[in-house]
Order: structure tokens, then sequence, then C-alpha cells
């Protein structure tokens, strides 16, 4: 009990999280019923059953629903005030927020740079109302690919928008059948103009996705990569060089990535030295939060209170504040944990 309790009051900062997989139930709800959005779900119990994915392409599908509610910049100004909300209630002090302009740019009609001017609005209100920050990172839907886009739309959004809190370009959506090999450009031209590479990897495909994300796109954190288990000369890689994984356990199970909470990796791979940090990826949408999943590690997995210490300290030391931040937001929370111990 003790331990829980330190858990939900410490301080924490999350790195692997969606905007749009962030919404609340009942903000979805609303959103639909003002946009004239039909939903397969009309109370939040329907909206739950909704979420029961079958496997990571099922995600896919639900996840392309939910997008469809969002449909003018106020909408996204509300979902990024709420998550400021969200911040405040775990104690979650810096948070790098995942969106994807180009799905909803194209989809609606709006210029970019209205979109980023209504997540920017809701940013601002909740540094104000709850002394949250937060940042962006956005991602290429690299299953787009199929249908002509390179990447390239996407890098240009995240350039433009570099002194408007965007500070890395990502790399998401469909894994299987879109390596890292085929975003080489846009990612090059990102990292030439001072935007980190953040792409996701060895979450739906296999340790291959991981080094092509470290040799080809010069991936300076990992957006899941739990597959690493299954090849020990990756994992050698990982720990010698440090490069940190976002790791978001429940996530991984909603969606099948793993095959059961038994069977995830997160504990071979943090005692084998691999740089791990914890993260909710689309916490409504697999019904835990932030706090759940360091719970989930205390309870299914043996975590104890240093070792959770460890990897909140993690997180602050692999985001992407510069150096006098980092070390200002870790002397806090090295004080808080201090304090509640």
């Amino acid at each position: 009990m003790l331990l829980e309790a330190f858990i939900r009051a410490m301080p924490k900062v999350e790195l692997h999280v969606h905007l749009e997989g962030s919404i609340r139930p009942r903000t979805l709800l609303e959103l639909a019923r003002r946009n004239n959005i039909t939903l397969p779900a009309q109370t939040l119990d329907e909206l739950r059953e909704f979420y029961r994915f079958t496997d990571f392409a099922h995600f896919i599908r639900v996840y392309a629903t939910i997008i469809n509610c969002l449909q003018t910049p106020d909408d996204f100004a509300l979902i990024s005030e709420e998550f400021g909300a969200t911040m405040a209630e775990q104690n979650i002090r810096y948070a790098e927020i995942t969106w994807s302009p180009v799905t909803h740019a194209g989809r609606l009609g709006v210029p970019f740079a209205d979109l980023l001017a209504g997540v920017n609005r809701g940013r601002e209100a909740a540094r104000q109302k709850y002394g949250v920050e937060m940042r962006w990172i956005v991602d290429i839907v690299r299953n787009l690919h199929a249908k002509g886009f390179d990447g390239m739309e996407t890098v240009e959004m995240a350039i433009a928008g570099r002194d408007q809190g965007i500070v890395a370009l990502g790399l998401g959506g469909m894994e299987k059948g879109f390596p890292p090999e085929l975003f080489v450009a846009p990612f090059e031209r990102a990292r030439a103009n001072g935007l980190h590479s953040i792409p996701h990897a060895g979450e739906a495909d296999g340790p291959a996705s991981i080094w092509g994300a470290i040799r080809e796109l010069k991936a300076e954190r990992i957006g899941h990569g739990v597959q690493a288990i299954h090849d020990p000369e990756l994992v050698a890689y990982l720990r010698e060089h440090q490069i940190p994984l976002e790791i978001c356990p429940t996530s991984n199970v909603c969606t099948a990535v793993v095959p059961s909470r038994e069977a995830h990796p997160i504990r071979q791979l943090y005692d084998a030295g691999v740089y791990i940090t914890v993260n909710s990826d689309d916490p409504p949408m697999f019904n835990t939060t932030l706090t759940g999943e360091y719970l989930l590690l205390a309870q299914a997995f043996g975590f104890e209170a240093g070792e959770i210490e460890q990897l909140v300290l993690n997180g602050v030391r692999a985001s992407l504040l510069d150096a006098a931040a980092k070390q200002e937001l870790e002397s806090s929370f090295r004080a808080e944990f201090q304090r509640l111990r």
C-alpha cells in the first residue's frame, strides 16, 4: 500500500502518448454529437465495448473512427486542454505528445497553421490552469505511403512549427509492410532542420524494424521497441548505446502485440540493462493511465520503489528538453521523491 500511494503521488513525465488517442470518453461522445458523426457507440459502456481490440489492425480501424470526430481547431484546443487536466490529476509535469496533422489537414481542408494554433491554445490554457508543460511530436502515418504520401508533407509541417512547440518527427500507423527504410528522406530533412527523430518501431513488427529505425532514421528514442527481446544482438546494442525505449505495457497487451500481460518483456528488458521509459500510449482506449502503468509494474512485474524512481528519471533524461531544463526537472523530482519517502 505504501508503494501504491507513492506511485500515485510521485511526479512523472510521459514521452509516448497520442493526442487523438487521449480523448476522454465523454468528450469523444460530445464531439461526435456536435460534429454529426455517427459512432458505433452512444454510451460510455458501449464505448468500452467498442474499444475491445482483437489485434493491431482492429485498433487502427477504431483509431480512424475516433479521428473523424475531430472537425475544427476548437476541437483540438479542447482535447489539448483536457489532456493537461489529465496530466495534473496524475502529477505528470511534462509530456511529449504525438499527433498526426496530415490526417486532419487534408480531411478537413483546414490549414495546418490553424490546427497547430488550436492545439497550442489548449496547451497554453493547460499551462495556465494546471502548471503542466507539453511539447509536440508530429508523426508520419506510415500506411499512407500506399496512397502516395511519402512523409515530406508532414516534415514540412513539423519544420514550420519548430518555434511553436514541435520538437520532433515521429513515425506511426501500420508498421508491417511500411518499414523505416521508406522514410529516410523526410527524417533526413527533419534532422537537418533541428528536429529530433522519434519513430515507432518494434511494436507490431519484429527486430528488423528497430534496426531500420536506428540505422536509417537515426532514431534517438524508439516508440515501443518490445520486439527487441527476440534479438539478443539488438538487446546488447540497445544496452550499449542506451537508446531509450518508450514502453507501453497495457497497450501492447490490448493490441495483441504481446499475447498476455505475463508474456510482456518489460522486466526482461530492464534487467538486461536496456534504457526503459514507461508510457500509456492511448490511455482511455486501453482503460489505463500513466499512474496505472506504474502500478502495473509494481504489482505484476515486481518493480520496487527504487526501480520505479529510476524509470521516472529515465523519462526526464530521455526527454527532448534542453540540458538546463532537464537538470532543473530532475532536481525537483529527486526532492519530491525524498519528501514522499
